[in-house]
């Protein structure tokens, strides 16, 4: 995904995919110690001075976590100017910077957020492909106060492709459904609500078959990888005892075992 751009805020940081810093529309290049600083306030709204240095140097003293602080302050102002802001034990982010996780979890919520009415939700004008392009978080980087974010956010993906196929399918794009709900199987085979999706969106579109050669797909691995059988409910989605969303033509054709 790329860093979002908007003329008003001087400063842009990526997340997603990969790091980079732009100030002004330009690439900066920020030190790794000023990477993890710039990284670890994008993704919280600041922090205490104390807090941030035992996160980002917990093997040294506090001390000399502080002193490592400092030294990252002004590296990355030194290649950013103004970016990162201190104020008595306080340090953050300048106030405008734009950072693309924070942008990406806005959107996913839009989709998550239930319909207030009985019309189906809207689609996006680009059927969600920017799902599609990607979203790890940082990806390489195993530090402690990472590992938890990088899991939140494939967590917000996969809830997202699930909820944003059904919602495809309810408005009869298949196809573009089907993408969504496999690119979520893709990233996690096992989960079963991934399976689901893909699972709803053959019935929503009459094709029973693909539905119950999907499922039986999905029981052989869960069996072979952990022993264990999809949930009942799942099962009963395949055999047709639950029935999918109507699409707008008012079409749900779903054939029993």
């Amino acid at each position: 995904m790329s860093v979002p751009s908007d003329v008003a805020s001087p400063f842009a940081v990526r997340l997603l995919d990969a790091f980079a810093v732009r100030c002004a529309g330009r690439a900066v290049a920020v030190p790794p110690s000023g990477q993890r600083l710039v990284a670890y306030l994008a993704l919280r709204i600041g922090a205490g001075r104390t807090v941030a240095a035992g996160a980002l140097w917990p093997e040294a003293s506090e001390e000399k976590s502080q002193a490592s602080l400092r030294t990252a302050v002004w590296r990355v102002n030194r290649a950013a100017p103004g970016l990162v802001v201190t104020r008595g034990t306080h340090v953050s982010l300048a106030p405008d910077t734009v950072v693309d996780n924070r942008e990406f979890t806005a959107r996913v919520r839009r989709i998550l957020q239930p319909s207030t009415d009985a019309q189906p939700p809207p689609v996006d004008d680009d059927g969600y492909a920017w799902l599609l392009r990607g979203g790890e978080l940082l990806p390489g980087w195993y530090d402690d106060w990472v590992l938890l974010e990088q899991e939140h956010t494939r967590q917000l993906r996969l809830h997202a492709l699930e909820a944003a196929a059904r919602r495809m399918a309810v408005h009869g794009r298949h196809a573009g459904a089907l993408e969504l709900a496999f690119e979520a199987v893709r990233l996690e085979p096992l989960r079963e609500s991934a399976s689901s999706a893909v699972i709803a969106v053959h019935l929503s579109e009459g094709n029973a078959v693909d539905a119950v050669r999907h499922y039986e797909w999905f029981r052989r691995l869960l069996d072979a990888e952990l022993g264990l059988q999809p949930s009942a409910q799942l099962t009963a989605l395949a055999r047709g005892q639950v029935v999918p969303p109507r699409g707008p033509t008012g079409d749900r054709s779903v054939t029993p075992w």
